[in-house]
């Protein structure tokens, strides 16, 4: 990454926005040293750091004020809760929807809220 790049992603989007990147990057990483040390690659509860990679990376790009990132980053909340609310399957809930809830809600309102900013 070029460093005009990382400094348009803290001075560009509103001083809220680095702040939540750095959230997600931290969530991020604890996924995957937890995942790491305790589960084999081939796991299904590997899919918790892949879908959290989803959400570092379009929140990182949001920093940088592009719609498609915010996009992105609605469809999967949006995927979340729809996966909280409507799957049985006890595996599932665990690996996709405790990845971020509630706090993708919230993260989700601030990008709403901005959306008219974004390129």
């Amino acid at each position: 990454m070029s460093t005009s790049f990382i400094k348009r992603l803290w001075s560009k989007p509103p001083q809220l926005f680095p702040l939540v990147a750095l959230f997600h990057i931290g969530i991020l990483l604890f996924y995957l040293y937890s995942d790491l040390i305790i589960e084999p690659v081939t796991s299904g509860l590997w899919i918790q750091p892949v879908y959290m990679l989803l959400y570092t990376v379009s929140w990182i790009f949001i920093c940088d004020m592009k719609r498609w990132a915010a996009y992105a980053y609605i469809a999967l909340t949006t995927l979340n809760l729809l996966l909280r609310f409507f799957v049985k399957d006890r595996f599932i809930i665990d690996a996709f929807t405790d990845v971020l809830f509630p706090a993708d809600m919230l993260f989700t309102f601030f990008v709403m809220f901005y959306f008219k900013r974004f390129d």
